[in-house]
């Protein structure tokens, strides 16, 4: 944007004026769109969010990383109004897969902007579990956010959480469990860690219909997510330590 003025002759400030003024009415036009599609998300509606990015894309090419801002700071109103009973899961959810669709087309271009990552956490259901509902909204909440995010899916076998903190050195491991029957599983999983030397190389939260706070001081994890926005923020803490 700057790019007009600098071709102006110096001695003409009447064109300078004229480009400056230029300047400014797309910055503002530019970040009316990034408040629509903040609007978009917090009024569910999908179609004009990812038309608002679409707009964005094809516009500013600088401008990825402000409509990521607008995302996460769109979601962080989304678990502010979740946690106080405003919203249910049904809209956690939806607005969960607007910011997805959203971070589809955003993410390329961050890629080539080489946008600043929050660090790597790694998560997966734990094995004889496949449920995935909880795990997958806290994906697109901590992709985000900024993390990047390993996802291990479900039904994950001890060995291969092992595995994947050998590989990926996260910042954080995430382990999902929604069935009470499988809840020892997390334990095991911890076990693990300390057996293979790799408990104090990593934090670990758990969460899931069939975990408490109780359960997590009990097994020896380091925090409990009672749901997806409450866990990203538990690691936003751990990630800026």
């Amino acid at each position: 944007m700057v790019a007009p003025a600098a071709r102006l002759n110096a001695g003409s400030p009447a064109l300078l004026a004229r480009a400056r003024a230029v300047v400014d009415k797309n910055a503002a036009m530019a970040g009316a769109i990034i408040e629509e599609l903040k609007s978009a998300i917090l009024g569910l509606d999908m179609e004009a969010a990812v038309a608002h990015v679409r707009t964005i894309l094809g516009g500013d090419a600088g401008a990825a990383p402000e409509a990521v801002n607008a995302v996460t700071a769109a979601l962080a109103v989304v678990g502010k109004r979740f946690q106080d009973g405003e919203w249910f899961v049904g809209e956690l959810v939806y607005a969960g897969e607007i910011a997805k669709a959203a971070m589809a087309l955003l993410t390329p271009r961050l890629a080539a902007g080489a946008a600043p990552r929050r660090g790597t956490v790694v998560v997966g259901t734990v094995a004889g579990d496949l449920h995935d509902l909880g795990k997958n909204i806290f994906l697109t909440y901590a992709r985000s956010s900024g993390f990047e995010v390993v996802d291990l899916g479900t039904d994950v076998r001890t060995e291969a959480f092992i595995a994947a903190v050998k590989t990926h050195r996260p910042l954080a491991l995430g382990l999902s469990c929604l069935l009470t029957i499988t809840a020892g599983e997390v334990g095991t999983v911890i076990a693990a860690l300390e057996q293979h030397g790799l408990r104090d190389t990593v934090k670990v939260i758990i969460g899931g219909a069939a975990l408490t706070k109780r359960f997590a001081g009990e097994i020896g994890a380091d925090a409990f997510a009672p749901d997806a926005v409450t866990g990203t923020d538990i690691i936003k803490t751990w990630s800026a330590a």
